[in-house]
C-alpha cells in the first residue's frame, strides 16, 4: 500500500495534464548546484521511446561527485537517474504490453545508444530531478504490486548496485565473513543482501547512527574507523570479502588489512583458490596506490563492480517485494535538491533520499523503512 503522503503526490501528479513545461533541476557545468527552471520544456517521445510521470527519484552520491567537478562535464542536462514512473506518452514503435497504468522502474543502460555509459538519463541525458523523463522503452522493468514508489527507486541503482557487488563481483556466500565499508545509501542494503546469502556481515562507518543502523539490519559487529584500525592491525579480524562504498585511501589501506592472508589466524589453506576480495564500488576523486607484491603475497583481488543488469534489477525488486531488503527511505519534495545534495556531501544522511515532484513536507520528512 502506498503512504499517504506518496498518494497525496501521485493525485497530484496525475491531475496534471502533460503541459509544455514542468519543473527541472538542471545541472550547467561550473556550477555547484543544480539550478531550479519551472519552464524547462517537457520531453516528448521519440521512435520507440516512452515519456513517464515522475513518481519518484532516488537521490544518488554519484550526483554530489559530478557536481564538485572531479569529473567534469561539459554538457548541461536535468540530474537524477533512479527513475520510477508511469508512461504518459507513448512513441511510435513502442510495443503493446507498455501500459499507462503500470508503474515501472528504469534500468540505466539504453541498450540501443552507441554509448551507454556516457548518455544516460540524468548521466549526460535528461533525467528524472523532474516533473517528466523520456527513456527507451526496453530500459522499462515493472514494478511489484505492493511496492510503493519511494521504496521503488532503490532498485532502479542502489539496490542493484548493492546486490551486483555483494552478490556478483563479491561472491558471497553462505559462511563468508564480510565487511561492508560505509553504511550510507548502497552500504546498508549491502549488509541485508549478504545476510540474506548467509555471510556473517560487519560493517565500519565514522557515523554513530550508520553503525547502529547496520547492527539494527543484522551486522555482527559495526566498527569506526580508529576500532577497525587496532583489530586489524594486532592482527584479531580477518573477512573473506570488503564490499568497499568509500574508495578513499584509508577505506583501501584498512581493507587490505582486512583480507590480507593469514595462517595465524587459522584461515583455511584452501582459501588460496578463493583469494580475499576487495570489491571497490564508491566514486572518488581520490588515486589509491598499492603494492603489487603485498596484493600478491597476502592474496588480495581487487575488483571493481559498477551497476548490475536488468536481470540484477528484477532480482533487486523481488527481495523488497518480498520484504527481505527494507530500505531506509527519507522522502523530500524535489524543490529540496540542493539541501539534499549538501547533505549527501556532508555525510549527514542515514539511508536513502527520495524526491518526489508535487510532495509536500511541510519541513518534514517521512522515514518509509518497512
Amino acid at each position: 500500500m502506498f503512504s499517504v503522503s506518496t498518494f497525496i503526490s501521485l493525485l497530484a501528479l496525475a491531475s496534471k495534464a502533460v503541459a509544455d513545461t514542468m519543473l527541472a533541476a538542471v545541472y550547467h557545468p561550473g556550477n555547484n548546484n543544480l539550478v531550479l527552471d519551472p519552464n524547462f520544456p517537457v520531453p516528448t517521445a521519440g521512435q520507440g521511446q516512452v515519456v513517464l510521470k515522475v513518481a519518484a527519484c532516488g537521490v544518488c552520491h554519484s550526483d554530489v561527485f559530478f557536481l564538485s567537478a572531479a569529473h567534469p562535464d561539459t554538457r548541461s542536462y536535468v540530474f537524477g537517474h533512479e527513475i520510477i514512473g508511469t508512461p504518459v506518452q507513448l512513441g511510435p514503435g513502442v510495443q503493446s504490453n507498455i501500459s499507462t497504468s503500470q508503474l515501472y522502474g528504469v534500468h540505466l543502460v539504453d541498450p540501443t545508444s552507441a554509448n551507454p555509459v556516457a548518455f544516460e538519463a540524468g548521466l549526460g541525458l535528461d533525467g528524472c530531478y523532474a516533473e517528466f523523463v523520456v527513456v527507451n522503452q526496453l530500459q522499462l522493468i515493472p514494478v511489484p504490486d505492493g511496492v510503493p514508489p519511494e521504496i521503488a527507486t532503490v532498485a532502479t541503482d542502489s539496490l542493484t548496485t548493492a546486490y551486483s557487488a555483494v552478490h556478483n563481483a563479491g561472491q558471497v556466500t553462505q559462511g563468508d565473513r564480510v565487511l561492508i565499508y560505509g553504511v550510507g545509501g548502497l552500504g546498508h542494503q549491502a549488509v541485508q543482501v549478504a545476510k540474506h546469502l548467509g555471510a556473517t556481515v560487519y560493517a565500519v562507518d565514522i557515523r554513530p547512527e550508520a553503525r547502529q543502523l547496520a547492527l539494527d539490519l543484522g551486522a555482527e559487529q559495526a566498527f569506526d574507523v580508529q576500532d577497525l584500525t587496532t583489530v586489524t592491525s594486532n592482527g584479531t579480524f580477518h573477512v573473506d570479502t570488503v564490499i568497499d562504498f568509500v574508495a578513499s585511501a584509508q577505506s583501501f589501506t584498512l581493507s587490505q588489512a582486512a583480507v590480507a592472508f593469514r595462517t595465524s589466524l587459522g584461515v583455511d589453506w584452501n582459501r588460496i583458490a578463493k583469494h580475499g576480495k576487495i570489491v571497490m564500488v564508491g566514486f572518488s576523486a581520490e588515486s589509491l596506490t598499492f603494492d603489487a607484491a603485498d596484493l600478491i603475497t597476502n592474496d588480495i583481488a581487487v575488483i571493481a563492480s559498477i551497476y548490475g543488469s536488468p536481470d540484477d534489477m528484477r532480482t533487486s525488486f523481488d527481495l523488497l517485494s518480498q520484504g527481505i531488503v527494507k530500505p531506509n527511505i527519507t522522502v523530500a519534495p524535489l524543490e529540496d535538491i540542493n539541501s539534499i545534495l549538501a547533505a549527501l556531501s556532508a555525510h549527514e544522511i542515514t539511508g536513502r533520499m527520495v524526491v518526489m515532484p508535487g510532495f509536500k513536507s511541510n519541513n518534514t520528512v517521512t522515514n518509509t523503512r518497512r
